[in-house]
């Protein structure tokens, strides 16, 4: 789909009208609200829609509240950790033992960490010496 036009796939007839609400959420016990989850909106035959992107985008920002509410580190925290330790995320799969695409995902917010991932990144970036040891195991060279 082209984001700059998608047409409304009830009428067909008019192009969808780009919108965003506030949503209400409750997950484990915690109640939450994000200001920004997208939709979209016919103007002629007033249908709404939630299109595949936004609804990609609105499943990253719920998982992030997730991840606050469990105590994991968000996306922006994961991406601001490889930053810190100097890693592409290729780099840190291998050094994490996860799979080549997991960052990708975890920093698009397409998946969650698992805790004890989490507990190993949070880990590594606290004691310098248990980062060296994993990067030195998975024989990575990490520029300076």
């Amino acid at each position: 789909m082209n984001p700059e036009r998608t047409i409304c796939p009830m009428c067909e007839s008019a192009d969808l009208i780009p919108q965003k609400i506030i949503e209400h959420y409750c997950y484990k016990g915690h109640d939450f609200s994000l200001e920004d989850i997208e939709y979209a909106e016919c103007p002629k035959c007033h249908s709404e829609v939630i299109t595949p992107e936004q609804s990609t985008r609105n499943e990253a920002r719920i998982r992030d509240e997730h991840r606050k509410i469990d105590g994991l580190l968000t996306r922006a925290e994961i991406s601001e950790l490889r930053k810190r330790l100097k890693i592409t995320q290729n780099q840190a799969a291998q050094i994490f033992g996860e799979r080549v695409n997991a960052f990708s995902k975890y920093e698009s917010g397409e998946a969650t960490q698992n805790p004890a991932m989490d507990k190993l990144m949070k880990l590594a970036l606290n004691v310098p010496q248990c980062f060296e040891e994993l990067r030195k195991m998975a024989n990575i060279q990490v520029s300076a």
